[in-house]
């Protein structure tokens, strides 16, 4: 069984080795870099071991084209699995299906299939052990929950995933988007992850600096600390992705 996936950014892997197996948080001020991070990570990793990107509310198409751009310099995408749930998320909104659905029909082909909770629940089913997914998003699960499930019992769906996450021997990396939920959601989603990574962004001498440091992170921390790294600073290169420029230690 796989002990530790390697991020893909080359500075991290260096000082941290990769994460473990787990729930792992990308908890980021929208446009801070929390995105960029995972994709550079999956493109790094696509020869390593399986990868699943599992988009929410996104349709299939819409991801690769987004892969396709997210950096212009980067040359030839790696192929990477993409798994939807798009039409379930829009199932039941005012959104016409036609919009959003990979299977170009209207909403007769979704009568009687499952809910994306159901959904979720089989695509888990059905990872074999040391696989790597990402998440996106966490922000549109949650409210997908909200709106269809009551809280406590998709608090308890998070534990479960991450329950089943620690058993095989699986990484997931799903982005949260700051400031959406109150408080006290926010902290009860970010309470059941294993590692939580914060993104931030603030404008310094008329430029965008972007942060990125770790909040908790079972079995890295104490690495961390041991370094006295307090956060990274980090970059967005077109070629090469999530770059970490330089690093803020306390003295």
């Amino acid at each position: 069984m796989t002990e530790i996936f390697p991020t893909g950014i080359e500075f991290l892997d260096k000082q941290l080795g990769g994460f473990p197996p787990g729930l792992v948080v990308l908890y980021e001020n929208a446009g801070a870099g929390g995105r960029e991070f995972a994709i550079t990570s999956i493109f790094n990793n696509s020869d390593k071991f399986k990868i699943r990107y599992l988009s929410i509310s996104k349709p299939a198409d819409v991801v690769r084209k987004e892969l396709e751009t997210v950096f212009p310099e980067r040359g030839e995408v790696p192929e990477v699995e993409v798994v939807s749930l798009a039409d379930f998320y829009f199932k039941d909104t005012l959104v016409p299906i036609k919009w959003v659905s990979g299977r170009g029909a209207g909403i007769e082909l979704l009568k009687g299939e499952k809910n994306l909770l159901a959904k979720l629940v089989e695509f888990f089913d059905s990872l074999e052990s040391n696989s790597y997914v990402f998440l996106d998003s966490l922000t549109d699960l949650a409210r997908a929950a909200i709106n269809r499930l009551d809280w406590e019992s998709f608090v308890d769906l998070l534990k479960g995933i991450r329950v089943l996450c620690l058993r095989n021997g699986i990484l997931l990396t799903a982005l949260l988007t700051s400031e959406v939920f109150e408080k006290g959601k926010e902290e009860e989603i970010l309470d059941q992850a294993d590692g939580i990574v914060v993104f931030e962004w603030s404008v310094e001498k008329d430029a965008i600096q972007r942060w990125m440091y770790f909040r908790k992170f079972l079995g890295l921390l104490p690495k961390l600390e041991r370094e006295r790294i307090v956060k990274y600073s980090v970059k967005i290169d077109p070629a090469i992705g999530f770059t970490i420029s330089r690093i803020m230690r306390v003295i």
